[in-house]
């Protein structure tokens, strides 16, 4: 399934799928307002408009996750699996039936991984690490506490050039370009910034039970993938083991915000931000002939589980 193209076909209609179930169920209720961080709060006038809206951003990020994944030959050949996993993770998080500023900041730390990637050790960075910093400034001016990813941004950079005094100051002044923008809209508009994702918490004993079932299938889909990953990289080029490594700080980076926003909201959709790097890393468990079987199976019980979810 994972190798055959046709699956990028299937992707619009998965994300339909989802939310037909949900408007039929109403399991992820939609906030009267839509949180845009810096950008403030949009009255969402037009519910259905925002679950297009929404329903678009995530089949373009699955689309991207997946294009970045091949031309930068992850594995031997295409593999079309990191576009659906990136769905069917998504899919237990409210950010993927209504457009907000944490999906928002999805699509721009893609955009940020495609610069990155472009890198090269040998060839003049400058105008690739503005981009790649523009829009992870553009991710903070959508969800704030994504400041804090600037020193990530040069450390990932790091990972492939060297440490360019010009090129490290080129990237903090378009980290802060969207966000002088963005502060001077609030300073104009003067309204409040809401760290907390969700208005309501209705139900969200039941979603976090779901994350932690999830997080089980996703944790042995992992364990199985490292052993993919320890394999690819001991005969794989420098270049590739440079691109794990962004990933891996990726990680870290959705780790520490879906702790932080577990601890001080009692939510966990920040941990939506883990879901990018590892629509990477799980692809590589479908790749390995001994647990592929496995890896597969263990993939549609998440499937499974994520669409039988609407109605319990």
């Amino acid at each position: 399934m994972g190798n055959r193209a046709g699956v990028l076909l299937l992707i619009p209609v998965i994300v339909s799928i989802y939310f037909l179930l949900n408007h039929q169920t109403n399991y992820y209720t939609q906030n009267s307002t839509a949180n845009l961080g810096l950008w403030g709060e949009a009255v969402v006038i037009f519910p259905l408009i925002a679950n297009i809206a929404a329903g678009l951003l995530i089949t373009i990020n699955a689309f991207g996750i997946n294009w970045l994944f091949n031309t930068n030959e992850f594995l031997e050949r295409n593999s079309y699996m990191s576009s659906l996993l990136y769905v069917v993770l998504m899919s237990f998080y409210h950010s993927f039936y209504s457009l907000d500023g944490l999906l928002i900041a999805h699509t721009c730390l893609i955009i940020l991984l495609y610069q990155l990637f472009k890198l090269r050790q040998n060839e003049d960075g400058r105008k690739t690490i503005f981009n790649g910093a523009f829009f992870a400034g553009l991710a903070a001016s959508f969800h704030p506490p994504m400041i804090a990813l600037i020193p990530f941004v040069l450390i990932m950079a790091w990972n492939i050039r060297p440490f360019i005094f010009r090129e490290t100051i080129i990237a903090i002044l378009a980290f802060s370009v969207p966000l002088l923008y963005a502060a001077v809209f609030v300073w104009y508009n003067g309204h409040s910034i809401d760290l907390k994702i969700l208005e309501q918490t209705t139900n969200y004993f039941k979603k976090q039970t779901d994350f932690l079932v999830t997080a089980v299938l996703f944790t042995l889909l992992f364990l199985l993938s490292l052993v993919s990953i320890r394999g690819k990289m001991q005969k794989s080029s420098i270049r590739l083991k440079k691109l794990v490594r962004i990933l891996w700080w990726l990680v870290g980076v959705g780790i520490a915000y879906g702790l932080v926003d577990f601890i001080f909201f009692r939510q966990i959709e920040r941990f939506s931000f883990l879901m990018i790097p590892l629509s990477f890393f799980l692809t590589f468990s479908f790749s390995n002939k001994t647990f592929g079987i496995v890896a597969m199976v263990l993939f549609y019980l998440t499937l499974g589980y994520s669409l039988i979810n609407f109605f319990q």
